[in-house]
């Protein structure tokens, strides 16, 4: 796939995205373009996506599909949309959004489930393939000094492969996955878990991005989505709640993905109604993914439902600016780790540092310097930031 990650102007990711589609003339027209780490935020020329016929036009009309870093939108050529059945009568999916043009036509951005339903819509690699994308990865995180890996939204076929890997004496780290929420039973029975490989619970997500101006938030962006003034909550409390109770029957833990303060108060509310903290066995009946705004009154929380606060400090160094932009008054909320240590978040039980590759690069010192050069009221100490990427959590 193309590569976008370090275009820093909209010009430079249109130019190109047109030099990799003239790399592809010789391939079958409907062949996909696909590219990821587009972060348009970032533009210093035109912080705006690239509109779909502009897609058409350099793509020369193959479907052409372009993740953002985050992986919660996309833009999709005309081509592209079409090959996923979105048009101007087709409504908003569940947990998703259409952004459309003042006559109501798509303009290709797409976000959250309507993101995935056009990139899942491009040819996924053969099975033949997986193995190979899985080696490298884990050959990658070993080579940053990781030696456990947590997936967080394990399709069925992982497991099995990671546990081949272990049969063959080959897998270089312990792993431990989280299922999406709608195939955790099928994969509790599949049989594969095992002490390298376990299955540790389901995932589900509470709400969208910072980037994408999607993450649920208690105050409104300054500059918000259309109609999305609170970006947009993927799950209610009661959704919530009911994911827990799924994943508890089956004495298995669950991973909420909750980026904005809204997200993680539902999430913490639903773990109150249903007494969803603490651990089952050796696994925490519910971590907190990413939190990256927590309201003041919700900071203690975690500690007294024994919630892990599984974060990522250095998302801060390419999220500072939009955190600044949206949430001026709020920075007291971002990320408040010094707050949640002394609240009873001890660095390595319930509160943890991972990589979330491939989102950002999975380098640990990145996070150790996001959470150390704070001020005084938010950071860690280097040993504080290493208790945090403790690796005997499991």
């Amino acid at each position: 796939m193309l590569d976008l990650s370090a275009c820093t102007t909209r010009a430079d990711a249109l130019a190109c995205i047109e030099r990799h589609a003239a790399t592809m003339m010789h391939d079958p027209p409907d062949s996909w373009l696909l590219g990821f780490g587009l972060r348009v935020n970032a533009f210093t020329d035109d912080p705006r996506w690239p509109h779909r016929l502009e897609l058409d036009r350099i793509a020369s009309g193959r479907p052409c599909c372009i993740m953002s870093f985050d992986h919660h939108s996309v833009v999709a050529s005309g081509a592209a949309l079409a090959a996923c059945g979105i048009d101007a009568a087709v409504a908003d999916p569940p947990g998703g959004v259409i952004c459309r043009d003042a006559a109501g036509r798509p303009d290709g951005v797409l976000l959250e489930a309507a993101a995935l339903i056009a990139w899942n819509a491009a040819p996924q690699p053969a099975p033949a393939q997986w193995r190979r994308h899985v080696e490298r990865g884990l050959a990658d995180l070993a080579s940053h000094g990781f030696t456990e890996v947590h997936d967080l939204l394990s399709p069925s076929w992982l497991g099995p492969l990671l546990a081949s890997l272990d049969d063959q004496g080959v897998l270089p780290m312990r792993v431990r996955l989280h299922a999406p929420i709608d195939s955790l039973e099928e994969q509790a029975r599949a049989g594969w878990s095992r002490d390298r490989v376990r299955l540790a619970g389901g995932k589900v997500f509470a709400d969208g991005t910072l980037n994408s101006r999607t993450a649920w938030t208690l105050a409104p962006f300054r500059d918000p989505l259309p109609d999305h003034p609170f970006g947009t909550p993927l799950m209610d409390r009661a959704s919530l709640a009911t994911a827990m109770r799924r994943s508890h029957a089956l004495n298995l833990g669950l991973a909420v993905h909750a980026i904005g303060d809204g997200a993680v108060r539902a999430t913490l509310d639903a773990a109150t109604e249903v007494n969803g903290g603490g651990f089952v066995g050796d696994l925490p009946r519910l971590r907190i993914e990413h939190a990256e705004l927590i309201a003041p009154d919700d900071v203690e929380r975690f500690a007294d439902l024994q919630v892990v606060a599984s974060v990522q400090p250095c998302h801060l160094l390419a999220d500072a600016p939009v955190l600044a932009r949206q949430f001026p008054e709020h920075a007291d909320r971002v990320l408040p780790l010094r707050r949640l240590v002394d609240s009873g978040c001890e660095p390595g039980r319930l509160l943890w540092f991972g990589s979330d590759t491939p989102i950002v690069r999975p380098h640990p010192e990145d996070s150790i310097m996001a959470a150390t050069n704070r001020a005084p009221s938010h950071a860690l100490t280097r040993a504080e930031c290493l208790a945090c990427f403790a690796s005997d959590r499991s």
